[in-house]
């Protein structure tokens, strides 16, 4: 499987196998086997590294799995039947600040991202939610209805088409909107929206 994916990969980026994730990685996307995830529950936290993205790739993963990857800053999951042509696909998502997930997992991603929030009625979290409100406002309105887009888990096809503007103005709008909120990706926009939008 791995020489298969490798082959598909290497027409897209250079293509190099490891087998100890805790070497110092100077690349863009790094895709891991799940069952290595389920034997060391450590690993979750090296998809926080804010430089690499992380695509976890398994067989059968169960969803709770799946959505305690992107709670914890994973890019995707692909199932190891999936053909070297969808994993082509997935990583170039991802490449783009995509996730890649199935749809249906996304508010249950948000939900959990939610859960791990600070409560209410802290200081700090009144204070958060003041500065926040005021970066949404410093949004323009069509930035603003391609953020709600976003929080509903549509991609930037269906975007482009629902608002009637091209793709590449849907990553320029996610870019500025990405740069006003300080968020890194869209599961983390999709978060801040739920929040404070």
């Amino acid at each position: 499987m791995i020489n298969l994916w490798s082959t598909a990969l290497s027409s897209l980026c250079q293509v190099h196998i490891i087998y100890d994730i805790n070497v110092d990685l100077r690349v863009d996307i790094v895709i891991i086997d799940t069952q290595k995830i389920d034997t060391n529950d450590s690993l979750l936290s090296i998809f926080s590294k804010k430089s690499i993205k992380f695509l976890a790739v398994g067989t059968d993963w169960p969803e709770d799995k799946q959505i305690m990857a992107l709670v914890h800053g994973a890019a995707g999951y692909c199932s190891e039947s999936d053909p070297p042509e969808l994993l082509l696909q997935a990583v170039k998502s991802i490449l783009n600040g995509e996730i890649w997930i199935q749809r249906h997992l996304i508010p249950k991603v948000i939900t959990a991202l939610t859960r791990i929030k600070p409560m209410s009625g802290d200081p700090d979290t009144e204070k958060q939610f003041s500065n926040s409100s005021k970066l949404l406002q410093t949004l323009s309105e069509r930035e603003l209805d391609v953020a709600k887009m976003i929080r509903l888990g549509e991609n930037n096809k269906n975007i482009a088409s629902t608002l009637h503007i091209t793709e590449r103005t849907v990553k320029a709008h996610l870019t500025s909107i990405y740069r006003k909120l300080n968020v890194s990706d869209r599961l983390r926009l999709a978060l801040f929206i739920k929040e404070f939008g």
